[in-house]
């Protein structure tokens, strides 16, 4: 027979206890709504013990249960659409990653053209639509309960497409993309089903009303050449930051040219900056002209490709756009 040694069975005992420890602990966290705590502790556990699978996987389970108790029930059925095509995993992920708000009357939700990074989600109170032209506030449409706010600019990286400001009380669940980024590696496709959720079923984009204001009042043409681009500061001044890119077509209130970004991070980062536009920049002894815009969209293409929107601060004089166009 061979002798135990009492050491290793101290350690073992020790190791035992240890993860019985950490087990109750996050136990007791996620009864107490601690959820954030809870999986730090589980995270521990499963760094110290990654051979302890029965109490890593219980008490997964257990803090999805507890969580999967904390869910606004009223909310869940509004959404239905959205939540009942999630697992309760996933359910969990998107409820608490959420905040809540409510907010009075006649604030500012959304501005035209402004940057945003949120989804809102209306559970109750109505919200006026708005679209700016010519001076004048256009109204498109109200909303309320069951629809959703800032769809338009979180699942694209663009700015507003319009102007949203509260009619009532609106009591609101806010969804920061910033929130999203760990969902990648823990909840793999569930930004595409919320991504997927917002085009189906997102408010702004089916206001007939609204497309046909948004669309371009002058038309844009195809034409090649290098942009060079300059990033300038908030005072309107030059910075060292500068980019070329291939023009794809030119308007007089604006353009659009591809190029090379290392990253959406980077895309975001560029949306709503004005740059100063050097045209073209590659036809040596040919026509060559400056322009100051703003970045109002930025569109994926494949790998490192983008597709960068313009908008002119001062419109193109309709000489000047047919020389670039007969010269392009």
């Amino acid at each position: 027979m061979v002798p135990v040694d009492s050491d290793q069975l101290s350690d073992e005992k020790r190791y035992d206890e240890r993860i019985k420890k950490i087990y109750s602990e996050i136990v007791s966290s996620a009864k107490a709504r601690q959820f954030k705590r809870a999986e730090a502790l589980r995270d521990k556990l499963m760094e110290e013990a990654p051979s302890a699978l029965k109490a890593i996987i219980d008490s997964a389970e257990i803090i999805e249960e507890e969580k999967a108790k904390g869910l606004d029930t009223r909310h869940l059925a509004i959404w239905g659409k959205l939540y009942d095509a999630l697992s309760q995993e996933e359910r969990n992920a998107v409820f608490y990653s959420m905040k809540k708000i409510v907010v009075p009357p006649k604030k500012i939700i959304l501005s035209h053209g402004a940057y945003n990074t949120k989804l809102f989600f209306i559970d109750s109170g109505k919200v006026t639509i708005f679209f700016p032209q010519k001076r004048k506030n256009t109204v498109l449409a109200q909303l309320g309960q069951g629809s959703l706010l800032g769809e338009y600019s979180f699942t694209s990286i663009s700015l507003c497409s319009a102007t949203a400001v509260s009619f009532t009380d609106v009591e609101l669940y806010i969804l920061e993309n910033a929130a999203t980024d760990s969902w990648h590696e823990k909840y793999p496709g569930l930004y595409e089903k919320v991504v997927d959720f917002c085009i189906k079923h997102g408010s702004i984009e089916n206001i007939s009303h609204w497309k046909t204001l948004e669309k371009r009042e002058r038309p844009r043409y195809p034409v090649k050449g290098l942009v060079r681009n300059v990033l300038l500061n908030k005072n309107g001044e030059q910075t060292q930051t500068c980019f070329r890119g291939d023009l794809i077509d030119i308007s007089m209130d604006g353009c659009a040219f591809e190029t090379n970004l290392s990253n959406k991070a980077t895309a975001r980062a560029l949306l709503g900056r004005k740059v100063l536009l050097q045209f073209p920049f590659d036809k040596g002894e040919g026509l060559k002209f400056d322009a100051v815009g703003k970045i109002v969209k930025v569109t994926f293409y494949i790998h490192k490709e983008y597709c960068v929107h313009i908008k002119f601060l001062k419109s193109l004089t309709k000489n000047l756009l047919n020389q670039v166009v007969s010269d392009g």
